[in-house]
């Protein structure tokens, strides 16, 4: 009798500290993910360190921006590292004859850009750093909230750029003009533009 008392009381002991052990185990992390939640974002880095960072993951050749290449999304980077908050878009054709571009009058050697209209950009390189100046564009009417304004706005916002596999990952400055926005679709709270080769 009494080794059954003792067994059942070995028992309900063994029960009684698991349980504190999975109730202590749950209070310490549960605390850890508040103390995790409470710690501020990160700021995002400078327009250089990002443009740094991008060029550590991936190529910037010149040679290898040249064909055509098609808007596949927007995403967003902190810092050029980690991308986040991809959106897929499905318009946008980007033509690159000559990866720098010397201007002349009959406008070789300008990429094109193609949606509803077809707008055309001088480019300019050093390292991984792109300047793209805005030359002309055809004058189809675009409406509010059209991907073409978004494009757009990120070409002429350029800073850097990676190729990475068959993807062209365009980093620009992140759009903040209140005013421009209210035109765009989908570039609110991003600063990457992501092509993938025909």
């Amino acid at each position: 009798m009494n080794r059954v008392i003792k067994k059942s009381f070995e028992r309900k002991q063994k029960v009684t500290v698991l349980m504190l052990c999975a109730v202590c185990t749950l209070f310490c992390w549960s605390c850890q993910n508040r103390n995790e939640a409470d710690q501020p974002l990160p700021e995002p880095l400078s327009d250089e360190e990002i443009s740094f960072n991008l060029s550590e993951n991936g190529k910037t050749d010149p040679d290898l921006l040249i064909g055509e290449w098609d808007a596949i999304a927007f995403a967003y980077t902190v810092d050029g590292k980690r991308i986040s908050n991809r959106t897929a878009i499905s318009k946008g054709r980007l033509k690159i004859p000559v990866a720098i571009t010397v201007i002349d009058d009959d406008g070789k050697g300008l990429w094109e850009l193609s949606v509803v209209n077809t707008s055309m950009y001088a480019c300019s390189l050093s390292g991984n750093l792109i300047e793209l100046t805005f030359c002309r564009s055809t004058y189809i009417y675009v409406p509010p909230l059209h991907i073409e304004n978004d494009l757009t706005i990120a070409l002429v916002t350029a800073c850097s750029f990676v190729i990475k596999g068959n993807e062209l990952i365009i980093y620009f400055t992140k759009v903040e003009d209140k005013d421009l926005l209210p035109n765009c679709l989908v570039i609110e709270n991003k600063n990457l533009l992501i092509f993938k080769k025909r």
